[in-house]
């Protein structure tokens, strides 16, 4: 018995020590990538990836274990050569030479999807048979030689283990450093508010992301849009042709405005951290003070939102319209961002997710998703849907990714052929303007569809959260790393005022039936329009914050420094700004 429990002890090592191997080997640049993008990515995005890693690495260690006992060394170079093949990029491989499997067509009744689903598992196969064949290859040549071969493979096990603990190392540091991050919630509103259960107008907040302000159209597109500004002005709304925005990006912006106030509690907490991530950002929409004031005095919330994280998750949403990037994991909903997204994507679980693995009515693994020019249709109807419902005490915030790129829609609303961000087909600026057109087509409609149901008492926000980025309308650069580059570790203030006018300069049009000449002079605005729905409808007695701007000086990866830049703006310091 004892000799048994001796025997299964050696095993059981054995097989862990290659297990170990294979995950480590997979898991390192799973840890570098996210920690090159952990500024906009969270602890919560390792996990899809690290689990797929784990499923992946536990299947290879059980095929190979025999062979690890036989010879450590010819294991190790063909185990780890299937899982280099398995857990880099495994779709784009199997991409390449699928084409040929769809072109032979060898089960015509089959679906696309059904094939896919057919040749990935015949192409997985096919991988670990020829790793286990070169295994047995080896392993004879090894034997014939006679060659002690222990110490080649302890190495290949001591390299691949220091090398992932250096990258551990560093990850686990970073998550240390940023801990108080992922659990950030933003101060609530302390203003003793009064409601009229009777007579709570809807309340709709519309973000057109990247929508630049009338001024910068006219003067740095050659546009005019004074049709669209004159149906407006003419149905209701005060519309500021020179607004700017007080932060440069859409987690900022939003969540500022969202708040109720600058972002100066959270950079007061974080703007020392060595690392800086936007999760508070994001985690102030979510758990936005504006929303739940709302929610405490009687209002439902529904939130339109998209794949970006700034409105891919509403934790208090009544009702929550975003169908992109669902993963289903035994009936169980997951919005993924893009990092996890991307992973998904190549890894070698995607072809068999992407169809859907379910048993009977249980889903096991399903992924579902729409296109660029889909989820704008969908979010568009939603809101039109929402806006056909009965009127009076509703909060909807939708988050619609249009003019941004890509440039999916022409003026009319026909898709484009030459949706990226390049002069491709027209000049980068020609295909922004056509989505601004089409967009002010849908939102005309909305608002009328908005107006007729509430009887023109609906508060509607319509903003955008940032202009389009200068570095590829004025600057022209369309290399995607170069630009991003730019923007991680750039200086902002050093921009030109051209460029400057562009990030900052937004849409702004705010329809407050009741608000007075004097509170829209001074309220409509992103940092205070929420100050002045309260004052207007509910009493709030809220003071109006100074006209303040704000840019990075060290880039957005240190994404709570920022400098004032509200004299580049308009002309003069503001002393009343806070030091953000």
């Amino acid at each position: 018995m004892k000799l048994l429990n001796k025997i299964d002890k050696k095993s059981l090592t054995s097989w862990l020590t290659l297990w170990l191997t294979i995950f480590m080997l997979a898991a390192v640049p799973i840890l570098t990538n996210w920690m090159a993008n952990n500024y906009q990515v969270t602890l919560v995005d390792l996990v899809l990836p690290i689990t797929s890693t784990f499923l992946t690495s536990l299947i290879l260690s059980i095929i190979f274990r025999k062979d690890f006992r036989q010879n450590k060394l010819s294991c190790l170079i063909g185990a780890l050569s299937a899982d280099l093949l398995l857990c880099f990029n495994f779709d784009a491989k199997f991409g390449q030479i699928n084409f040929i499997f769809n072109a032979l067509n060898p089960i015509p009744e089959l679906s696309d999807s059904q094939k896919s689903v057919l040749f990935s598992f015949a192409f997985i196969v096919i991988i670990v048979l020829v790793a286990k064949w070169v295994t047995r290859l080896i392993r004879k040549f090894l034997e014939n030689k006679n060659w002690q071969t222990d110490v080649f493979a302890n190495g290949i096990l001591i390299v691949i283990g220091i090398t992932f603990l250096l990258q551990f190392y560093p990850t686990v540091k970073t998550i240390v450093i940023e801990w108080p991050q992922f659990f950030y919630r933003p101060p609530t509103i302390t203003a003793d508010l009064k409601v009229d259960l009777a007579n709570k107008p809807d309340i709709y907040y519309i973000v057109l992301d990247r929508y630049a302000s009338q001024s910068v159209l006219t003067n740095q597109f050659n546009f005019n849009n004074n049709d669209f500004v004159n149906y407006l002005n003419n149905n209701g709304f005060s519309v500021n042709p020179d607004a700017h925005n007080n932060y440069p990006y859409t987690t900022q912006s939003i969540s500022s405005t969202l708040n109720a106030g600058y972002n100066t509690d959270m950079i007061g907490k974080f703007s020392k951290a060595s690392d800086q991530i936007l999760e508070p950002y994001d985690d102030s929409i979510r758990y936005s003070s504006v929303i739940e004031k709302l929610k405490s005095l009687g209002y439902s919330y529904s939130e339109i939102g998209n794949w970006y994280e700034t409105s891919n998750q509403a934790p208090l949403a009544d009702d929550y319209y975003q169908p992109e990037g669902q993963l289903t994991i035994f009936n169980k909903q997951i919005t993924l961002n893009n990092f996890s997204k991307n992973y998904l994507g190549g890894s070698v679980w995607w072809q068999f997710v992407r169809a859907g693995l379910r048993i009977g009515n249980f889903s096991v693994a399903i992924y579902s998703g729409l296109s660029g020019p889909e989820e704008t249709y969908y979010q568009l109807n939603q809101l039109k849907n929402i806006a056909a419902n009965s009127s009076g005490g509703k909060f909807v915030f939708a988050h619609i990714l249009v003019p941004h790129d890509p440039f999916y829609f022409n003026a009319d609303g026909s898709l484009s052929d030459n949706p990226s961000s390049d002069n491709q087909g027209e000049t980068i600026k020609q295909k922004y303007i056509g989505q601004v057109q089409y967009i002010n087509g849908r939102m005309t409609s909305l608002i009328d569809e908005i107006k007729k149901n509430s009887g023109g008492k609906a508060v509607i926000v319509l903003q955008s959260d940032e202009g389009p980025y200068p570095i590829q309308m004025n600057d022209q650069t369309f290399d995607t790393s170069a630009s991003d580059s730019e923007l991680a570790s750039g200086d902002m203030t050093k921009w030109s005022d051209n460029n400057l006018l562009m990030k900052y300069g937004n849409l702004a049009a705010y329809d407050i039936p009741a608000a007075s000449k004097t509170d829209l002079a001074n309220g409509t605005d992103p940092v205070n329009v929420f100050r002045l729905i309260f004052n207007t409808y509910f009493d709030g007695k809220m003071s109006y914050l100074p006209l303040c701007y704000y840019a990075y000086p060290n880039g957005r990866a240190e994404t709570f420094v920022y400098d004032d830049i509200t004299a580049r703006l308009t002309g003069k310091r503001n002393p009343a700004c806070p030091t953000e």
